[in-house]
């Protein structure tokens, strides 16, 4: 994990841009000229983008296609993820000592840490824990959005959590839903929640049924958003263990669906999960756009 100190200030300013001087020095009828990109500027992002690909690929980095984000060497095998000022890179040992000396010429950076090899760092990728352990790999999501939700739902200490993060509509009647939905705060929660989501596949299908009801949530959903901060209260944290393996030759697909799993308008759920081997690439839940009208037509779409 690398970290380039003020980004933006390494790139150089492609189009003409002029700023008032520092009172320590103005001077009457004089202004300055960027140099380069600077924040608050329009393209200032967009020039940090050009300058640190442009660095990449002058090291022997191919920019990848479906993301310009992405980056692979073919010589060294290596892959790179950019996120903003942060560069996350996979290699061997002797890859990563090469790409980190010339990365420090060319740019003012930080190494936050280097994970793997039976070794136990940790470090945090866009406040994701990753920690090394002997037996691989550690990942977690960041248990902050867990926490607030709990706080914001007036959950205490003593308050009982439940092991399964959502019901089906029927049985939510039975819950005791408070008088009235404050609407901001549904929204504020179900977007936190959907954004815990990306790393919490437990959760995936009580927030994606959340999220569903954002623009007019009423006391049904007030209760469902309920549910699954009690779940969180429960089970707060989930940690992903990626353990070392072969390469696989394939890649499984699982995929399943409900029958008219929405009670109100009768619409299905696609679910599915995409396993490397024993590790786990990415799961999804979706309500289908069409209505089916059996179970077999819900399998098709």
């Amino acid at each position: 994990m690398i970290d380039a100190v003020r980004a933006y200030f390494h790139a150089l300013a492609r189009r003409r841009v002029y700023a008032r001087l520092p009172d320590e020095d103005k001077k009457e009828g004089y202004c300055g000229r960027l140099l380069k990109a600077m924040y608050g500027t329009r393209d200032a992002a967009q020039n940090w983008e050009a300058a640190y690909a442009d660095m990449l690929e002058r090291f022997g980095f191919k920019r990848g296609v479906s993301s310009a984000c992405v980056f692979w060497h073919p010589e060294l095998d290596m892959r790179l993820v950019v996120h903003g000022g942060d560069f996350t890179v996979l290699g061997s040992e002797c890859s990563l000592d090469k790409f980190r000396e010339y990365v420090s010429t060319c740019m003012q950076v930080k190494f936050k840490a280097r994970i793997g090899g039976g070794g136990e760092e940790a470090t945090r990728i866009l406040n994701r824990v990753i920690q090394g352990t002997k037996e691989g790999l550690e990942y977690e999501a960041d248990q902050r959005h867990a926490e607030i939700v709990i706080r914001d739902m007036g959950l205490r200490a003593e308050s009982k959590g439940v092991g399964t993060p959502g019901m089906q509509d029927l049985a939510l009647q039975d819950m005791q839903i408070p008088a009235g939905c404050d609407e901001t705060k549904y929204r504020a929660m179900a977007a936190r929640v959907n954004y815990l989501s990306q790393d919490r596949p437990d959760i995936q299908y009580a927030v994606k049924e959340v999220c569903r009801r954002m623009s007019q949530p009423d006391e049904e959903d007030w209760a469902r958003i309920k549910r699954l901060a009690r779940y969180l209260k429960e089970y707060p944290r989930m940690v992903q263990k990626f353990e070392p393996q072969d390469m696989p030759k394939d890649l499984e697909i699982w995929v399943d669906t409900d029958f008219a799993g929405c009670r109100k308008i009768r619409k299905s759920t696609s679910g599915g999960v995409a396993m490397l081997g024993n590790r786990c690439l990415k799961t999804w839940s979706s309500t289908q756009e069409v209505v089916a009208l059996s179970s077999g037509e819900a399998e098709l779409h």
